[in-house]
């Protein structure tokens, strides 16, 4: 690195750092204030406690990376300009662009460091904090009622319910996906299902069979049809949720489902969201810098209502593309890519801009 790039890292990092604990201990006030009344009033035990609080960092960092970058963009910039430095610098023949390239390059950094946390740990933690929550701070048995429960067995069959009674043994909305000596594979629908060990009763549904172009060759409907399952279904009872899945499980369920005929939108832009949101570390990097040169006098106060005010707006933008993502009312790539992308390219018409008037 040279020394251009190291001072300005060395600027970025330490408002970077602060941000990351400034706000993940601002998204943590809330359930430090449930953590307290459950230790005082209802006699959680501390280290169940400071589990919890473990097992949920990796999801607050997430959320905090792109916020602290845009933070530390901010302050590093501020400072620079407040003081006249980025003036010498712009003076004695470097760009802007120039200046820039280090910034960038942290902020890719950060986006993969994120990703990869949003991939190896998130999931894992996510499962762990809610059995803890679950099973040892409100001492709940696991729910009698599933939604949406999906698995896989030893003989190549998917399975899915879209909900499963484990009181009365019965399921709702049941698919079974088995691949066969054909191309493609045989699909059994039943509206409902009765389940006995590894013996289910499948009631009102249809067998659909395809030739080797795709196209339907076979279909047969029955009242009642008796199916031989090789794993008990209970043993999935307690089966991941969206947020606890990695992408290789997340890509296989959305598989199963759109050959079945299934709605996957939720799904898909989940998956889509777990890119989306580790590169808002490097969106928020390029979009701060315009930003913070649009009022140098201002210094590092400005970087502060800047990162409060560009927080709140992507953030908006990005909660309600999600939402249409997930109803389907929006393409899940649209949706999740959607807001980081029309801001990413904001970003880089507003740095063209000022790299050509410095």
């Amino acid at each position: 690195m040279k020394t251009l790039d190291r001072y300005v890292v060395r600027e970025m990092a330490g408002p970077f750092l602060v941000g990351v604990v400034g706000f993940i201990l601002v998204l943590a006030v809330d359930l430090l204030f449930t953590m307290a009344d459950l230790i005082i009033n209802k006699g959680v035990p501390l280290t169940a406690v400071l589990q919890l609080m473990l097992y949920k960092l990796p999801s607050l960092l997430i959320l905090t990376f792109p916020v602290s970058t845009l933070f530390g963009t901010a302050m590093a910039l501020g400072r620079l300009s407040k003081d006249n430095e980025l003036t010498a610098l712009l003076t004695s023949g470097v760009s802007l662009l120039r200046i820039a390239v280090p910034i960038l390059c942290v902020g890719l950094l950060v986006s993969l460091a994120s990703l990869a946390t949003n991939e190896k740990l998130v999931p894992y933690a996510n499962q762990v904090s809610s059995n803890i929550i679950r099973q040892i701070i409100y001492k709940q048995p696991l729910p009698e009622v599933k939604e949406n429960v999906f698995f896989k067995d030893a003989r190549n069959r998917y399975y899915y319910a879209k909900r499963v009674d484990l009181k009365q043994r019965r399921m709702e909305g049941v698919m079974v996906y088995e691949l066969t000596d054909e191309k493609f594979p045989q699909v059994i629908l039943a509206q409902t299902a009765l389940f006995t060990g590894r013996l289910w009763d499948l009631q009102q549904g249809v067998i659909h069979k395809y030739d080797a172009k795709g196209y339907l060759k076979y279909e047969a409907d029955f009242a009642s049809m008796r199916l031989n399952v090789h794993d008990d279904i209970l043993d999935f009872a307690d089966q991941k949720g969206i947020t606890d899945m990695d992408r290789r499980e997340l890509t296989q369920q959305i598989k199963v489902m759109e050959k079945g005929g299934q709605n996957a939108a939720a799904l898909l832009t989940e998956l889509y969201m777990r890119f989306s949101v580790p590169l808002t570390c490097f969106v928020f990097a390029l979009v701060g810098i315009p930003f913070s040169l649009s009022s140098p006098r201002q210094g590092q106060t400005w970087g502060v209502i800047m990162t409060i005010v560009f927080m709140f707006t992507f953030y908006v933008f990005a909660s309600i593309g999600r939402s249409l993502g997930r109803g389907g009312v929006v393409e899940p790539i649209v949706a999740a890519f959607g807001p980081p992308g029309t801001f990413m390219v904001i970003g880089f018409i507003m740095l063209g801009y000022l790299g050509r008037n410095k």
